[in-house]
C-alpha cells in the first residue's frame, strides 16, 4: 500500500506521500514500528522501519491546521503528536492524548515552527525540565555547515553522535558525495570515546546511589581522564564542533593518538579492581534492569578500549574535509550514540537548511525508565535513575 504511493526521494531512498485515507489505512493496518514522527511546511511525517530494520518514511498533508491521529492505533505516536502541536500547530484529529508536552504556556513565541525563521526568543520563565531551546528553528535558513554548531549542542553527552548524525543528513540531502576515508576513522574514534566516556558515567551514577564510594571516586577520576585524552587529541574535552557536514574540520593533534592509547592502561589499573573491591553485583542483584545496564556499560568499556588502538592503527591517510553541493533535496543520518541511536532529518532548498528533525534516544529513555521505577521498591529507585540517566535535553527542540 505505502509503496504504491507517489513519493520524493530522501537520500538514496526516498519519502511515500499518502493521501489523508491512506495514512488512516496504513495506521489502522501496516504492522511496522513507528520510530518517530514531526512536523514540517505543511505535512506530517512519520518514520517506520520495516522487518529488516531500514527506513520507511511516510506522510500526509496537513488540512487547515489538522492530519489524521495515528495515536489510536499506536499508542507510542501520542507524545509525537504532542511534540507537533506544541512546536508546528498541527493537531492530530481523533488523538489520545491533546495535552502539551513542551509548551506550557511561558514561550514568548508560540508554535515557533509554523512561521518562517526569525531571531529565537528563550522562554522566560524557565520550566521545570522541559524548556525549549529553539534548536530546529535555528537550523532553518542556515547551510548545514553553519547550522552544524547548533546539532553538536543537543546533548551534551552526546554532541559527537548529535554531530555526525547530522552530517550524515546533509551529506545525504546534497547527493550523497562520500566523505574521505579519514575523515571517517576520525568520527569513528571519537564516537568510541564519547561512548565510553558516557559509560564510564553511568558505572559513576550507580556507584554513587549504592553507596559505593571507591567505585565512584575511581569512576570520577576517569571520566576526567577521558575529558583530557580527548582534549588533547581533537581540542575540545567534548570533541564538540569537529565532526561537520563534509568530513571534520580539524585532524587529530600529534601526540592524541598515544594519550588516548594511555586509556587502556588507566581503566585497567583502576577500574577492574575498584569492581571488585566494592562487589557491586551483590548490591544489584534484585535490580537486573540495572545490573544490565551496568553490564552493559562495562562491555562498551571493553569494547572501546579494544577499538581504539585498531582505529588508530588503521586510520588512513588523507584529506579530512569535502566540500558538499549547495543542493535541494531531503536525507536521513544516524548513528549509535552513547544511549541509543541517534537520527536526524533534513530538508535542504538551495544549499540552506528548510525543514528538519532530531530523534534522541531521550524519546524512548524517557518511558522506559518510568516504566522500570514502577517495578521496584521505592527505595531503588535512585538507582534505576542512576543506570538510565536520560537526559530531558534531547527532546528540547
Amino acid at each position: 500500500m505505502i509503496g504504491g504511493a507517489g513519493s520524493v526521494p530522501c537520500g538514496e531512498g526516498q519519502r511515500f506521500l499518502l493521501e489523508a485515507e491512506g495514512w488512516r489505512e496504513m495506521a489502522a493496518s501496516v504492522d511496522l514500528p513507528l520510530r518517530a514522527m514531526w512536523g514540517d511546511e505543511g505535512t506530517v511525517i512519520a518514520l517506520l522501519a520495516d522487518a529488516a530494520g531500514s527506513d520507511v518514511l511516510v506522510s500526509v498533508a496537513v488540512e487547515a491546521g489538522f492530519y489524521p491521529a495515528l495515536s489510536p492505533f499506536r499508542p507510542e505516536a501520542a507524545g509525537f503528536e504532542r511534540m507537533i502541536r506544541d512546536l508546528w500547530g498541527f493537531s492530530a484529529v481523533g488523538g489520545i492524548d491533546a495535552r502539551p508536552l513542551l509548551d506550557f504556556g511561558h514561550w514568548k513565541v508560540t508554535q515557533p515552527m509554523a512561521r518562517p525563521a526569525a531571531p529565537y526568543a528563550p522562554p522566560e520563565p524557565p520550566q521545570s525540565g522541559v524548556a525549549h531551546k529553539g534548536t530546529l528553528a535555528l537550523l532553518r535558513g542556515k547551510s548545514p555547515r553553519a547550522a552544524a554548531r547548533f546539532a553538536a549542542r543537543v546533548d551534551g553527552a552526546a554532541t559527537v553522535a548529535h554531530s555526525i548524525a547530522f552530517a550524515r543528513a546533509a551529506e545525504a540531502a546534497s547527493g550523497g558525495a562520500p566523505i574521505h576515508a579519514r575523515a571517517r576513522g576520525l568520527r569513528e574514534i571519537m564516537a568510541t570515546v564519547e561512548r565510553m566516556a558516557a559509560a564510564v558515567e553511568t558505572i559513576w551514577r550507580v556507584a554513587e546511589a549504592a553507596g559505593a564510594g571507591v567505585l565512584a571516586g575511581r569512576c570520577a577520576l576517569l571520566r576526567a581522564a577521558v575529558a583530557r585524552a580527548a582534549g588533547a587529541a581533537f581540542g575540545h574535552r567534548l570533541m564538540m564542533d569537529v565532526v561537520v557536514p563534509g568530513g571534520v574540520s580539524l585532524d587529530i593533534a600529534e601526540g592524541g593518538g598515544p594519550a588516548l592509547l594511555r586509556l587502556r592502561r588507566d581503566w585497567a589499573d583502576s577500574l577492574v579492581p575498584a569492581l571488585a573491591a566494592e562487589q557491586l553485583a551483590v548490591r544489584l542483584r534484585d535490580l537486573p534492569v540495572v545490573a544490565e545496564r551496568v553490564d552493559s556499560a562495562l562491555d562498551t568499556i571493553a569494547t572501546g578500549l579494544a577499538a581504539l588502538g585498531t582505529a588508530l592503527d588503521a586510520l588512513p591517510e588523507g584529506g579530512i574535509m569535502r566540500a558538499i553541493a549547495m543542493a535541494e533535496g531531503e536525507g536521513i543520518g544516524r548513528t549509535a550514540g552513547p544511549s541509543g541511536e541517534v537520527v536526524h532529518w533534513l530538508r535542504l532548498e538551495s544549499g540552506q537548511i528548510a525543514g528538519g528533525f532530531i530523534l534522541d534516544p531521550a524519546w524512548t529513555e524517557g518511558p522506559a525508565c518510568a516504566a522500570a521505577r514502577l517495578a521496584v521498591a521505592e527505595a531503588d529507585r535512585a538507582l534505576v535513575d542512576a543506570a538510565f540517566g536520560v537526559l530531558a535535553s534531547g527532546m528540547e527542540l
